[in-house]
């Protein structure tokens, strides 16, 4: 980005900063009673080629529509694709509308019934964290739980359902995670702020998960996908409940050619005349009162 355009957006920025600090005032603390939207980037694409312009598109949407958005990055999509995830990151590293996190190293799932021992999940998540340290000069401190497609049973109730979802979640934290997906079998995950205090990690936000574009934009599993989410969002919000919707990077660009990122833009834009106040995971966590109480 040359030093102009860089220019501009530094301005932007400072002059949106400030009348979003001076409206944050002057709403004291209405603004943090509102329902909350979460948008998440499962990261994980390893098409080098096809995936080009992808960060640089996102950005320019995220800051001219003012979308807060949480990247959870592939250790191995960040390897593959290290000269665009490093650029990224350079670009967003100090501005709040971008949430850098770890989506493992290589798609392992954790809360299976027959998955893997612990041991080779830690391996997995270390060798992740270690590609986060190099490429980015930090390690994340939230992962997104990732499907795998059948490959280890059914997905157990929570971390609070068996001795081995215990001991994974004890092994996360070890690993310094500060969030992950709610996953407790009393808690609605897809709606629901929690803590895991009741398994001995009150220090660990779990947050609300759900919606992935693989089932209602990419297979298009319930009709018309812009139709689909904006039914989701007015069902939740008059429950006034909390949401999350999940993008990938591959879907929205390469699957459905979305070059544009408009379902990004048009879901944002409506979950706000909704009532719902966006903001990324790490902003979650800092509001303490959303999952501590």
């Amino acid at each position: 980005m040359d030093k102009q355009k860089s220019s501009k957006i530094t301005r932007r920025k400072f002059i949106k900063t400030s009348v979003l600090g001076v409206t944050a005032i002057s709403l004291g603390c209405n603004q943090s009673n509102k329902i909350k939207f979460l948008i998440r980037f499962d990261t994980e694409s390893r098409q080098k080629n096809e995936m080009e312009g992808f960060f640089k598109k996102i950005i320019s949407v995220q800051r001219e529509y003012n979308i807060p958005v949480s990247f959870f990055c592939l250790g191995t999509a960040i390897e593959i694709r290290e000269t665009e995830f490093k650029s990224f990151y350079q670009e967003v590293k100090d501005d709040p509308l971008f949430d850098i996190q770890d989506h493992s190293y290589s798609h392992v799932g954790l809360g299976y019934q027959d998955g893997k021992s612990v041991e080779v999940l830690r391996a997995d998540y270390e060798k992740s964290f270690a590609v986060h340290e190099r490429v980015f000069g930090k390690r994340p401190v939230g992962v997104s739980l990732c499907g795998t497609g059948g490959r280890d049973g059914r997905l157990v109730c929570g971390f609070d359902a068996t001795q081995k979802s215990r001991a994974e979640l004890d092994m996360m934290a070890n690993l310094g995670i500060k969030m992950i997906n709610t996953n407790l079998c009393d808690s609605d995950s897809t709606t629901e702020f929690v803590n895991y205090s009741k398994i001995g990690h009150p220090e660990i936000m779990g947050f609300p998960n759900g919606l992935s574009d693989s089932g209602w934009l990419r297979r298009k599993k319930y009709g018309d996908p812009i139709e689909f989410i904006k039914s989701q969002i007015d069902e939740k919000a008059k429950q006034n409940s909390h949401m999350a919707i999940m993008f990938h990077d591959s879907t929205q660009w390469i699957d459905v050619d979305d070059k544009e990122l408009n379902y990004l833009r048009t879901i944002a834009e409506y979950t706000r005349k909704q009532g719902y106040e966006l903001l990324t995971h790490v902003e979650c966590y800092d509001r303490k009162g959303l999952w501590q109480s």
